[in-house]
């Protein structure tokens, strides 16, 4: 176990959080992390999508007092309803079915670390990126006539994050992060009408879409 009575061998900027060891010069190392945790949706979108569980890869470099990332992560909400019916509950007026809302987000970031002890960190920075979403749905209009739709669009992010992390040996540390991602405007939408093979597109642009509360668990292997 790494203690700060019991320092590991060899100096390393990621094990003691980008102190550039009196060196001047700075001093740069790298890691990989591995996270998983919940994503909560907020406001509008709680109103149809359950919290998920939400995983993600990240390429990090640590410089000095700064850790910046290139991450990749996945996240599919639940509905909260599989079927909204068109009037009442009355399946013979029509309703709409809802499949999971599927997100690959793909993104980079930077984070100021505060060290609080030889083997622990404090930090916060922001990440921003893309997610690119993917959701289905099927209509019934009550007579029988089903229609199948499939919806992938993109939308832009940008998260605040803070979080702690401490190293358990060497060359491993384990951390907590919690982050608010806000989502802004989607692009253009590819949409297939399964029963007609009739494929159009769709526009669709806000300042804000909706807003998401996460926390995660991390490892992370320093090298």
């Amino acid at each position: 176990m790494y203690s700060a009575t019991d320092p590991p061998k060899r100096s390393n900027g990621g094990l003691t959080y980008g102190s550039d060891n009196g060196s001047g010069n700075g001093d740069r190392s790298w890691a990989l992390s591995l996270s998983a945790g919940y994503d909560v949706p907020q406001g509008d979108m709680s109103q149809s999508f359950k919290a998920a569980p939400t995983f993600s890869f990240s390429y990090l470099n640590n410089y000095n007092n700064f850790t910046f990332n290139a991450t990749i992560g996945y996240v599919s909400y639940k509905p909260k309803f599989d079927t909204t019916y068109f009037v009442g509950n009355d399946p013979t007026q029509g309703y709409l079915q809802y499949g999971s809302f599927n997100s690959l987000e793909i993104y980079t970031g930077a984070a100021y670390n505060v060290p609080i002890s030889n083997n622990a960190k404090l930090y916060f920075g922001l990440d921003i990126g893309n997610y690119f979403n993917f959701f289905n749905y099927t209509t019934n209009d009550g007579q029988g006539n089903t229609s199948t739709y499939s919806s992938a669009y993109s939308q832009q992010f940008i998260a605040p994050k803070l979080g702690v992390d401490v190293m358990v040996s060497d060359n491993l540390s384990l951390g907590l992060e919690a982050k608010y991602n806000f989502i802004f405007s989607g692009s253009e939408a590819d949409n297939l009408d399964f029963t007609t093979d009739d494929a159009y597109v769709t526009s669709s642009y806000t300042a804000l879409s909706y807003k998401t509360f996460s926390g995660h668990i991390t490892l992370t292997y320093h090298f």
